[in-house]
């Protein structure tokens, strides 16, 4: 399952690519995360039920909607917005690969506040990852290129993901990361869509084409909301080690199905970069991991715990 998600993955960074060509970016993006909503709340459903009740509304505690509304907005209003719009701005294989600088960035800010600790593997993967970092920005900057702006747009997409995992960790331990990341998606897509009701309303939807709709649907509703639910399972079977090295593998195949499906291929700039940032994940993720430097495994298992509210 792991493996097939990873490819879809892949494949969804392709898919927008091609959507973008009839769809401005916002609608295309407020549309796949609807149906990636939509996908995670059956799901849930579907795990409260097998629990034996089903509870969404009232329980969230009234000091606690402050940091709920925050992550909201940060992470599903404007990292999605902020993503899709630099996606327009650059090409799908080269966002995957601003994608797999989330664990560099992610460490590096957990080791600032204190919430990680870091080995040498970690350090070096840090610094790995940051080389690739800026070798795909120098790239960016180049005339022939000019993708700086796009690259500029989905750094910072990734920076408040990144930040919201940090922020969400107090909550998903304390209601369960099925209800939260739910509950997260319902209201950042409400403000998502008020943002982009002109354009939703401007859109033709009756002309757009066939791979355009298996974007929205496929790639929201099976991409987005069932690989969540993918990935907490594989958590229970597989453990996180595997889990992350299996997400660290979105880039590469994004590569691969950008260049076998639309001949898009890649600078050098780019496969050195993208090898730098991917190895310095699988050093900091894994290596170092293992060779205890990063007491993190417990805090992935704790923000993708699968327990319900109240279970």
């Amino acid at each position: 399952m792991l493996l097939f998600f990873t490819f879809l993955w892949g494949a969804n960074f392709i898919l927008a690519e091609i959507a973008l060509l009839e769809m401005s970016p916002i609608s295309f993006s407020v549309s796949r995360f609807a149906m990636g909503g939509v996908a995670m709340f059956l799901v849930y459903y579907y795990h409260c039920k097998r629990e034996g009740s089903f509870k969404f509304f009232g329980l969230i505690e009234k000091k606690d909607w402050p940091r709920l509304i925050l992550i909201s907005v940060i992470g599903a209003t404007l990292a999605p917005w902020l993503g899709i719009e630099g996606l327009g701005l650059t090409h799908g294989a080269r966002a995957s690969l601003w994608l797999a600088l989330g664990p560099a960035l992610s460490s590096g800010l957990g080791y600032l506040l204190s919430t990680e600790k870091m080995g040498k593997y970690g350090y070096a993967g840090v610094i790995l990852a940051g080389a690739g970092t800026v070798l795909l920005a120098i790239d960016g900057l180049q005339p022939e290129n000019a993708y700086w702006f796009g690259d500029l747009l989905l750094f910072m997409a990734l920076a408040f993901t990144v930040i919201e995992l940090h922020l969400i960790k107090p909550l998903a331990r304390k209601y369960g990361s099925a209800f939260i990341v739910t509950i997260r998606t319902v209201i950042g897509c409400f403000f998502y869509a008020l943002i982009a009701s002109p354009s939703l309303i401007e859109q033709t939807w009756f002309s757009l084409g066939l791979w355009t709709w298996i974007a929205i649907l496929a790639g929201g509703g099976i991409g987005v909301g069932l690989g969540q639910w993918v990935k907490v399972r594989a958590l229970h079977t597989l453990g996180p080690t595997q889990v992350v090295l299996y997400g660290n593998m979105v880039p590469i195949a994004a590569l691969l199905i950008a260049w076998l499906s639309i001949g898009e291929n890649p600078t050098l700039v780019e496969i050195i970069s993208g090898l730098c940032i991917v190895g310095g994940a699988i050093l900091i993720q894994v290596i170092d991991r293992k060779a205890g430097g990063m007491n993190s495994e417990t805090a992935i298992k704790d923000s993708f715990t699968d327990t319900p509210v109240g279970g």
